[in-house]
């Protein structure tokens, strides 16, 4: 029999991977509405868009110009891959995504709750979450390199172009 505390540190645990599942689609979030505001603000002022206007030439601030948009692209495709879907296989009861068959989790549930099956799915829940934000914290972080490229790029041309 599990004692209270060892479920009560299991239940915390998968609240904490939950909350990181959350922080991180909000952190791609905040990229993704960051480069959107900087290439509306560039396509209105300045030439920080000039590879779309100017034929290809090797100038600085039309290679800057380039760099801009494929680092905001690569950023934004990367923040695309943070907010979309995962699932893991072998979900647990407390994953929606696992219960496409309902009938088999309420004959699970309605038989008395054992605290070996209460362990065994925080466990399950919590390696699942655990996957996924290691998945999710993998993209934040490219996305965030990305961003500050993008960032960098765009400021450098706003330098050369005053």
């Amino acid at each position: 029999m599990a004692s209270y505390t060892e479920i009560e540190y299991m239940r915390v645990m998968n609240h904490t991977f939950y909350d990181q599942v959350k922080t991180a689609d909000q952190k791609a979030g905040f990229i993704c509405t960051s480069l959107t505001i900087l290439f509306a603000y560039s396509k209105d002022h300045g030439q920080v868009l000039s590879f779309l206007n100017a034929p290809p030439t090797l100038s600085v601030s039309w290679m800057l110009s380039l760099g801009f948009v494929s680092t905001a692209f690569f950023a934004i495709v990367c923040t695309a891959l943070v907010i979309l879907p995962r699932a893991k296989t072998g979900g647990s009861t407390l994953y929606w995504g696992s219960w496409t068959d309902p009938v088999s989790h309420e004959q699970k549930l309605s038989s008395g709750v054992p605290d070996e099956f209460i362990i065994s799915e925080y466990l399950t829940n919590i390696k699942n979450l655990a996957h996924i934000c290691q998945v999710k914290y993998k993209y934040v972080g490219l996305a965030f390199r990305g961003a500050g490229v993008a960032i960098a790029c765009y400021l450098s041309i706003v330098l050369l172009t005053r």
